[in-house]
């Protein structure tokens, strides 16, 4: 039995325009340790996007990643510091799903298109008899991994930026990355 710790970050840019945020470039990246030694990292991006997309994306990029890499019984650790992206998985999503996936009042809920692909990425590592955890990890502090992923993310969207292409898991163009309008 093996633990994957897959430490997730995203970076993105919003300016303000005429009394409007506008969106700009993002970027999402993982860092891997398998069994507390550095394995792996990916990053990618996309020219129009959200933070909490890139944070999303980066969750939903390690569980693809931990799928193609692990036998049953290893463990998954997602270290995020997002409380965002802790709580959809942790504390909301359950109900969300419930409700025909609304939130209370019957809102809509922002980035449901990756939140329910990460939830069916969940179930699969679910049945598959591995184990799933979350753990918050202070951003912009002394942990080595969180930083490093920060820096994936941010020199991902930076390329983004500049490329004008988007950059999804294994280095591919995905559905799921860069379907934002321009207005926030």
């Amino acid at each position: 039995m093996s633990k994957f710790t897959y430490y997730t970050d995203g970076a993105a840019t919003m300016i303000r325009k005429n009394g409007k945020y506008l969106r700009e470039a993002g970027g999402w990246a993982f860092v891997l340790l398998v069994d507390g030694k550095k394995d792996s990292f990916q990053s990618g991006g996309c020219p129009l996007t959200t933070n909490n997309e890139m944070e999303l994306y980066a969750i939903y990029a390690s569980m693809k990643d931990f799928l193609s890499k692990a036998d049953s019984g290893d463990i998954i650790e997602i270290c995020s510091d997002s409380s965002y992206c802790i709580d959809i998985f942790t504390k909301w999503a359950v109900n969300w799903q419930k409700n025909g996936w609304k939130r209370r009042g019957n809102k809509p809920i922002e980035n449901l298109e990756i939140i329910k692909a990460i939830w069916k990425l969940m179930a699969e590592i679910e049945n598959d008899s591995f184990i799933l955890n979350f753990v918050k990890v202070k951003g912009h502090s002394s942990d080595r991994f969180n930083n490093e992923a920060d820096k994936l993310a941010v020199d991902a969207k930076q390329a983004a930026f500049k490329s004008k292409k988007t950059v999804g898991y294994d280095g591919k163009n995905d559905n799921l990355l860069g379907g934002k309008s321009r207005l926030a």
